[in-house]
């Protein structure tokens, strides 16, 4: 969260099915929302890009908790409930899908990408799929061994 220019960074990591790191992508999102709904966002954001590359066999891996729990819980009449709705619906799109929870250790990259995210000139989705920018490649090989 940006709160002294009213914005927050969203960033996620797609790892193939041995861990390895397949491409990463960042967004800045204009407005602040509580971070519960900023978290539930960022898997929307996300799960919307997957659905649209075509990836059919998924596991999402949230370091936001509350928000996991969300998804497998009650319906909420909140505007946090309506994300988790949307993520929920977005999940039903793909042939396997799961939503779990990882502690942030294992998912530095993704935080570190939503941090950076913050300093773009405008809110246009940022991907990287044949080389992985400099300030994150160190830390590629420190999430994989959490």
């Amino acid at each position: 969260m940006d709160y002294e220019n009213g914005c927050m960074g969203l960033g996620w990591v797609v790892r193939d099915h041995e861990g390895e790191v397949q491409g990463v992508a960042m967004r800045k999102v204009v407005g602040l929302y509580s971070v519960p709904e900023a978290e539930a966002m960022g898997a929307r954001e996300a799960l919307s890009w997957i659905k649209r590359k075509g990836w059919e066999w998924v596991i999402i891996e949230s370091d936001a908790q509350l928000v996991t729990r969300a998804v497998d819980g009650v319906e909420l009449n909140t505007p946090f409930g309506v994300i988790v709705r949307d993520v929920r619906a977005l999940l039903n799109h793909f042939e396997s899908a799961t939503f779990g929870f990882v502690r942030r250790g294992g998912n530095m990259v993704a935080h570190e990408l939503a941090r950076r995210s913050l300093r773009l000139g405008n809110t246009d989705l940022v991907e990287f799929f044949d080389y992985m920018p400099r300030f994150i490649s160190d830390m590629v090989c420190k999430d994989s061994m959490n």
